[in-house]
């Protein structure tokens, strides 16, 4: 943002690394790296090296295929995609995100790589190097911002080349892992689509359209900040990044390394372990992500200003972008919840009722997206405002849905426990506030880095001592 602040040509580059993050998701994170692991995971408890090979050869051979062709739709077609993401945008607005679309059309290919490697090693319950990996895709973009700035020229097309530097980063940094754990893979051209690839591939197929469905929430909001006042699509997509940051560490963290755990369970019929510890991971994601959410809401403006405020992004962009960050967090213990909820229906290979809830979902979204943004006139907080409303509902279908099949969940003792973790937050970060402004007001501003830092420090102090007064067992959980 110190680069390139909040315009049409941000506008442009965030469309155009929205629509290979789609894809990503649903090829990459959503089957690749999760849904593909109980499948993995069997094989490699079968003690049958030479099958388990040859199947990571024919699913290699086929996931290139596809992404092959995939990266040449995207560079060939690049401007019809991008009016199908944003047909409000301008033709100069356009003619730039295409133009970085084609520039980035390899990420998709590489990424997707990535996740195939993250599933391999999280099958064997191999989590350091798939959890660290992502690091580099951002250290990448970093090393190559720095570099150019400081000793060439610098523009928004340049950005698209260092995303797709740091994808090739991330990739290359997993492959020893890969190798020396023996789970390496190459191209197999005899008998690719057998039996045991089949019925992966019936299996994958459904989840991935509902996580199109799912992630078609994003392109109806992109669609609809495409027609708002420039740097909404920009806001936007800044509130969504930070929310990515605990949602990355705990909820998906979470979620993958339960996964493994989730289809043993199933496979040996240990349904009330199953719901048992479905409760206990819900909860535990509560402890962690509520204080997030609450330090969003009530600092978001001293987070925004402090993380996007220089340079060419302006203080005004700043505040725009928290109004943003507020409405989505009011969702994101949610948004979170339904990453572990669903991982649990991919372990119980059910990835029909995900679908169907999912598309459910997509038509409030899009109902709410045009109430809230047009009718009621919120703009891009509408939008923002509209996508955790959505997400609270989908964790709702979900986990009653789940309870049909597993009856040990407890719904009413996760709602209590939600309530309790709520207002301990609220009362660490208000204390917490109230002190260090109390005590440093005649020091500090209540809006520097070094305030914002004592406030998050003491804030946490707080929660955990308020958890282990309160006899949360979730505060243990954290340090195994």
């Amino acid at each position: 943002m110190f680069f390139f602040g909040a315009n049409l040509e941000t506008d442009a580059f965030y469309v155009a690394f929205r629509i290979p993050n789609l894809f990503r998701r649903l090829l990459a994170e959503g089957t690749l790296s999760t849904t593909i692991v109980p499948f993995f995971t069997e094989l490699h408890l079968s003690n049958n090296n030479n099958f388990f090979k040859k199947i990571r050869n024919d699913i290699f051979t086929i996931i290139f295929v596809i992404l092959f062709f995939t990266t040449l739709i995207f560079y060939f077609f690049s401007k019809q995609i991008v009016f199908l993401f944003a047909f409000g945008f301008d033709q100069q607005t356009n003619e730039i995100a295409s133009q970085l679309l084609r520039n980035m059309s390899p990420f998709l290919f590489l990424i997707s790589l990535s996740a195939l490697n993250m599933g391999l090693l999280n099958s064997i319950k191999k989590f350091n190097a798939p959890a660290f990996s992502p690091v580099m895709l951002n250290l990448g973009i970093i090393l190559t911002l720095i570099i150019s700035y400081v000793f060439f020229s610098i523009d928004i097309f340049l950005l698209s080349y260092a995303v797709l530097f740091g994808a090739l980063l991330q990739y290359v940094f997993q492959l020893p892992f890969v190798l020396k754990n023996n789970l390496g893979y190459f191209f197999n051209y005899k008998n690719v689509i057998n039996e045991r690839t089949t019925t992966i591939i019936v299996v994958l197929i459904p989840q991935i359209f509902g996580l199109a469905i799912y992630n078609l929430n994003i392109l109806i909001n992109t669609q609809f900040a495409s027609f708002m006042e420039k740097g909404s699509v920009t806001y936007l997509y800044l509130a969504e990044r930070l929310l990515e940051f605990p949602l990355g560490i705990f909820a998906v963290s979470i979620a993958t390394t339960t996964l493994p755990v989730f289809a043993n369970l199933h496979l040996g019929n240990k349904l009330k372990e199953f719901g048992q510890l479905i409760n206990n991971r819900i909860k535990f994601l509560l402890f962690l992500s509520m204080p997030c959410a609450v330090a969003f809401i009530f600092l978001g403006t001293t987070i925004c200003s402090i993380l996007y405020s220089r340079g060419e992004f302006t203080n005004s962009d700043a505040i725009l972008t928290s109004k943003a960050l507020f409405a989505y967090s009011i969702g994101l213990v949610f948004v979170a919840g339904i990453r572990v909820v669903t991982v649990a229906f991919y372990a119980m290979k059910d990835t029909k009722t995900p679908v169907r809830l999912a598309g459910i979902n997509l038509l409030i979204n899009c109902f709410l997206c045009y109430f809230l943004g047009f009718f009621l006139n919120l703009g891009f907080f509408g939008l923002a405002l509209a996508s955790s409303i959505s997400a609270i509902i989908l964790f709702l279908l979900l986990i009653i849905k789940l309870k049909e099949h597993l009856n040990e969940i407890n719904l009413l003792d996760i709602t209590k426990y939600l309530f309790i973790v709520l207002v301990v937050s609220i009362f660490s970060i208000m204390f917490s506030s109230w002190i260090i402004d109390f005590v440093m007001k005649d020091y500090l501003d209540s809006r520097s880095s070094i305030s914002f830092i004592l406030i998050v420090s003491l804030s946490i102090l707080t929660y955990l001592s308020l958890a282990k007064i309160a006899g949360l067992k979730e505060l243990r959980m954290i340090f195994k």
